[in-house]
C-alpha cells in the first residue's frame, strides 16, 4: 500500500553512505532494529548487472560473463577497480537503473522511516532524497581486514578496491543536508550506541 502524500511528508529517509568495508552495513542493521526499512542499493547493483548484461558484455567482453550466463562480478571487479575509466563505464551503465529502483522503492514505500545504504550516495544523486546523511568511517588497516575476511579478497585486490575510492571523503558530500559522522574503530556495541545517540539528537529512538 502506498501512503498518501501528506503522511509521506514527515517520514524520515536516512542516506548511510562511506567508504568500501567502513562498516555501512553494521549501522543499517542498528537502524533496521529502530524500525527503518533498508534498501541495499548494492543488492540492487546485482541485479542491475543482470539486466544490463548484454551491454556489460559488449563494452568489457566475454571474459566477465560466468559459464552460467550471469555476469562475473568478481571477473569484473578485477578489471574496474584501479582503473576509472573502466569504473566509470561501468557505472554509466548500471548506475541509471539502480537509481531509478530506489526512487521507485521510496515513492512507493508505506514506512515512516528509510534507511538508503548507498556507498556513492552523492555520486549516484541519491542525496536529494535524503532528509540527513550518516557519514561512517573506520581506519584504513580495518578496512582492509573487513575487506579480506568477508569478501575473501587477497591484499592487491582489498587495496585496489580501497583506493578505487579514494576520491569519496565527507569533504565531497552535498551540504545541502545534515550529515552526521560515525567513527567505526571498536566494538559491535559502541557502534550501536553511537547510532542511538545520533538518531536521539535527531529526535528519533
Amino acid at each position: 500500500m502506498t501512503l498518501p502524500a501528506d503522511d509521506k511528508a514527515d517520514r524520515t529517509v536516512v542516506g548511510v553512505t562511506g567508504k568500501y568495508c567502513a562498516g555501512k552495513n553494521a549501522v543499517c542493521a542498528v537502524l533496521k532494529e529502530m524500525g527503518f526499512s533498508i534498501i541495499d542499493v548494492d543488492r540492487l547493483g546485482h541485479a542491475a548487472l543482470g539486466e544490463t548484461r548484454e551491454r556489460i558484455a559488449e563494452r568489457f567482453g566475454s571474459s566477465v560473463i560466468g559459464m552460467d550466463g550471469d555476469v562475473d562480478r568478481s571477473a569484473l571487479g578485477d578489471l574496474v577497480f584501479g582503473d576509472p575509466e573502466a569504473l566509470a563505464a561501468l557505472e554509466a551503465i548500471v548506475h541509471p537503473v539502480m537509481v531509478e529502483e530506489v526512487k521507485n522503492i521510496v515513492a512507493e514505500s508505506a514506512a515512516a522511516r528509510i534507511c538508503i545504504n548507498a556507498a556513492i550516495l552523492h555520486r549516484m544523486g541519491l542525496h536529494v532524497l535524503c532528509t540527513w546523511i550518516i557519514w561512517v568511517t573506520a581506519p584504513f588497516t580495518v578496512r582492509l581486514r573487513r575487506a579480506m575476511k568477508r569478501d575473501g579478497l587477497t591484499i592487491p585486490q582489498a587495496v585496489r578496491r580501497i583506493v578505487s575510492q579514494r576520491q569519496l571523503s565527507l569533504q565531497s558530500l552535498p551540504h545541502t543536508v545534515d550529515i552526521y559522522t560515525i567513527r567505526n574503530r571498536g566494538s559491535a556495541a559502541s557502534l550501536t550506541e553511537r547510532v542511538r545517540e545520533t538518531l536521539a539528537w535527531k529526535g528519533l529512538r
